[in-house]
This record gives C-alpha cells, structure tokens and sequence, in this order.
C-alpha cells in the first residue's frame, strides 16, 4: 500500500528530527552556541522542512506546516536531550 504525500511528509520530517538532533548537539558543542541559539535553530530547520517537503509533494504550505508538528518536536528534543545528556554531562 504505497503512501499519501500526507504520510510521506510525516515520516520524512521523523527522519528529519533526527538529524536536526544531532546537528544542534554539533553546534552547540562545536560552536559553543547556547541551548536557545540551538533551539532556534531547530525551529528555524522545520520551517524549512516544512516548506520544501510541501512543495516537493504538491501539498498546501499551510497544511504541510502542521502535518508532522508533534512529530518532529517530540522526537528533535528527545533525542536531542539524550544525545546532550551522554556527550556533554559525562
């Protein structure tokens, strides 16, 4: 059963989450950014994301916005946390 642009949106920006993770974890180590400056920078990725991903699939970009929204931040701060929480605190 192949996937709606919906679903493909949704899973993408999981995927993308996850990324972005460890892309903040980069940056706030290697660039000495703080944990605000970071999680600009995470939002700032998903509107992009979101952006793109609506266009790539031909989905209005108001909608493409709030597919995945719970999604992407809920998996970019869980692993963004645990991934802070192994590299820097130990």
């Amino acid at each position: 059963m192949p996937l709606t642009p919906a679903e493909k949106i949704w899973w993408l920006k999981v995927v993308l989450a996850i990324l972005v993770a460890f892309l903040t974890l980069l940056t706030q180590i290697y660039f000495d950014l703080s944990g605000l400056t970071s999680f600009s920078l995470g939002i700032i990725m998903y509107l992009a994301f979101s952006d793109i991903l609506s266009s790539m699939n031909k989905i209005d970009r108001f909608r493409g916005l709030k597919i995945g929204v719970g999604a992407y931040f809920l998996t970019w701060l869980t692993v963004w946390i645990l991934l802070y929480t192994f590299f820097v605190t130990s």
